[in-house]
Parts: structure tokens; sequence; C-alpha cells
């Protein structure tokens, strides 16, 4: 079955350059993954930066037309990715990944379930989104998330990929705790709810702003060469892009910075009047993605796919369209840690 799921699915795909024909089945970023990574940051920049920041100063018809950006790059990224998970779990899960066939039975009977539920909470009324769905739908994810990390280390990976799907699944479990801990323990009238879901949550996000710096000791870049000059290049320009408008965000919205971060990117380990030093870490994974993204190994390329989608979702993702985009960064680390392994084989 997962075969001819496999089989009708590649037919999306476009076909591999002819120098990357010889790379393992798993080495290459289904291209909807691409788009479903763009489509999902301009969703970032749009509605959870512009129009938080300007929903008070900015005029009704701006607004609109900024929703209406919005709201088709959030629907073309979900769109696209749910193709491109599709596309990753049939791949997992088909006997020619070379993954036992227990970690291709949980990947495909967890990842087939969460697919339809997304897809419904996706495109049903917010109203209808109750907290205890989501918190369903999140364990639900953050199973699937387990899965895929264990299927990734199935195989003797490089230890840069590998420290990265470990953090990467403390992250997504520490913001299930979090969140669990603190729908259950306000129900409860916890005393030390507060303490515990902080606990929890800083240590995941910590852990969700390493994982680019773990993959940056995974990208190798020939600085010799003219591409390798052009990708540190362009990485040092994001960095610095990403760096000078959170400065400039702060000059902008002033003491709204940490509640404005926080709705788009939902980071608060920092206390308030230090938020701007989060332009240094941010501004890290923006230049590892971009150099990630024009390597010339498609293996690197993947990877830049995989940091572009867990960056646009933000930590601790709380709605469907986030939790279908950190899924599919995991599905897409955990296809480059298995070729990795069978390509030094």
């Amino acid at each position: 079955m997962t075969e001819g799921i496999d089989s009708s699915l590649a037919a999306v795909a476009a076909v591999a350059p002819a120098e990357e024909q010889g790379l393992p089945q798993l080495a290459l970023a289904p291209p909807l993954a691409w788009m479903a990574g763009v489509s999902a940051l301009a969703d970032l920049i749009i509605n959870r930066v512009l129009i938080l920041m300007g929903h008070e100063t900015w005029s009704t018809d701006a607004l609109v037309r900024l929703g209406t950006w919005g709201g088709f790059a959030r629907n073309l990224s979900v769109v696209s990715a749910l193709v491109a998970l599709g596309f990753c779990l049939a791949s997992l899960s088909s006997p020619k990944s070379g993954l036992p066939f227990s970690a291709r039975a949980g990947i495909a009977s967890f990842g087939w379930l969460l697919v339809p539920i997304l897809t419904l909470m996706t495109f049903l009324p917010r109203a209808w989104t109750r907290p205890e769905l989501v918190i369903v739908v999140a364990g639900l994810a953050n199973a699937t998330i387990l899965l895929l990390v264990l299927a990734g280390m199935q195989w003797r990976s490089t230890r840069p990929v590998l420290v990265a799907l470990v953090l990467t699944l403390v992250a997504a479990l520490s913001g299930v705790l979090s969140m669990a801990v603190s729908l259950v323990g306000e129900r409860n009238y916890w005393e030390h709810t507060e303490r515990l879901a902080n606990a929890f949550r800083w240590s995941g996000e910590l852990a969700y702003l390493a994982v680019p710096i773990a993959l940056g000791f995974a990208i190798s870049i020939p600085w010799r060469e003219l591409r390798g000059k052009a990708a540190l290049g362009l990485s040092a320009l994001a960095g610095g892009v990403v760096a000078a408008g959170i400065i400039a965000w702060k000059y902008a919205v002033g003491r709204n910075l940490p509640d404005l971060l926080y709705g788009a990117l939902r980071l608060d380990f920092l206390p308030d009047r230090d938020f701007i030093l989060y332009a240094i870490p941010l501004s890290v994974c923006a230049a590892v993605t971009v150099s990630a993204t024009l390597s010339k190994d498609g293996l690197c390329r993947q990877l830049g796919g995989a940091l572009l989608l867990l960056l646009s979702a933000g930590y601790a993702p709380r709605t469907p369209s986030a939790f279908l985009m950190t899924v599919l960064g995991v599905a897409l680390l955990t296809r480059t840690a298995v070729a990795l392994a069978q390509r030094s084989r």
C-alpha cells in the first residue's frame, strides 16, 4: 500500500538534477516542502509581525489588504505542506527507506492519522477548536515527532544531525508538557503550576534555539569557490537583516516587543528589558538556514528546508498550521539523517 502511495506522490516531485541522481532515495527535499517553507515564512511576516504591529495605527484598507495576502500565504503553506508531508511519510514508511518494520509501521500509523485531523482542524472554523482538541492534536503530533526522531537515530548518521534531532525532540516534548501542565494545573489550582510550566517551557525554548547552531556544524561551505563565497556573503547579509529588523522593531514598538515577539515565535525566556538580545540567536538561525539552502549538497539543502519550516512555525506551536510545519520539518531532518548514514556506508 505504501509503495502505491509513494509512487503516486513521487509524480508531484520534480526530477532531480543529473549530478544528484546517485544520492540516496531520501536525500532530496520534496519541491512542495520548499513552497510550504517560503509560504510559512510569508505567513509569519504578514500575519504574526506586520498585522500585529500595525493593527492600532494602520488604516483599515491596509489591514484588509495584508489580511488577504496573509490568508493566501497561510492556505498555500498548508496545502503544499500536506502534500509534502504525505510524500515524506510515504517514503519513510516504504521498505526502500531501509528502516526496520517497527519504525516504518509506527510512522505510517501515527502520521497518516495525524494528516487528516490536521486537515480538518485547519479548515474548520476557529471556534470549533477547543483546548482539549488542541492538546490531543499536540500529543499526536509529538508522538509522530518522537517516532520520526527515533527512526532517524536508527542509523549512525553524523553527530550534528543526531544532536539536532534530539534537541528538536526536547523542544517539542517540553512545549506540550508546559501546555498540559498549565491547563491541568489551572483547573486543579496547583500551587506550583506556573513554576513547573515555565521550567518545561524555557528548557524547550533553549533546545529550539540550539537546533540551527547544531546543524551549522553539519554544513560544509567551500569558501574558496565562487558559490561558497556567495553563500557566506548572503548568509551574513541574512543574519544582519534579521538583527537589524529586530532592533528596528524594538524602536518602533518599544515596550510591546516582548508581546509581539511572543505572538510571532512564542519566545519568552529572556526578561522584558533584555528581549532585544533575541536578535543574536535569531540572526544566527537565519544565517545557518540561508547557508544550508545555498549549499551544493542536496542533503544540506534539505536541512535548510527543515530549518525554514521549524523557524517559521515558531516554538511550541498551538495552531494546526504550525503543528503541520513542525512535523514536516522534523520529517525532513529524519530523511537527511537516514540519507547521510546510507551515503556513508
